[in-house]
């Protein structure tokens, strides 16, 4: 299962040591809104944490008969920040 979360200022990708839960943060549209937190404030869950405008895509496709998910974090200017690759067992 994961979470994928609109409402932050900031992309964040992090794993709940506990359950497993894996949560994804878009960050807001553009730089001048990304903030609100502070890259210093990272913790062991974090996989990544940016404060960045950009965006999250996420696409769904099979390969060699197994599903998986990319989760890609985009900054401002379409470069790629962050990718995960989740693929079922």
């Amino acid at each position: 299962m994961v979470v994928i979360n609109g409402d932050r200022h900031w992309q964040y990708a992090s794993v709940d040591a506990a359950t497993g839960l894996r949560e994804y943060g878009c960050g807001s549209t553009s730089d001048a809104h990304a903030g609100g937190y502070n890259e210093s404030d990272r913790t062991p869950m974090h996989r990544y944490l940016k404060i960045v405008g950009g965006f999250l895509a996420v696409t769904v496709e099979r390969v060699n008969g197994r599903a998986r998910a990319v989760f890609r974090h985009y900054g401002t200017n379409g470069e790629i920040n962050h990718e995960d690759v989740l693929i079922a067992p």
